[in-house]
């Protein structure tokens, strides 16, 4: 299973769990193994970004 990427939006679309827009150019989370981006205010957008933090950080839960 791939792990969600934090990235830059290549186009326009909609996040599937908050429904905001998202345009290109913004900051989002994709996750190639369902192929869906969202939003950076969403919740998997934010435990994605804690699970980067941990893993630069060699925290014990960053492979979780």
């Amino acid at each position: 299973m791939k792990k969600p990427v934090l990235m830059t939006a290549k186009f326009d679309s909609v996040c599937p769990e908050t429904g905001k827009k998202i345009f290109k150019g913004d900051e989002i989370v994709y996750f190639p193994s369902i192929r869906k981006a969202f939003h950076k205010d969403s919740k998997n957008a934010e435990g994605a970004r804690a699970m980067a933090f941990a893993k630069q950080w060699n925290m014990a839960d960053s492979d979780w």
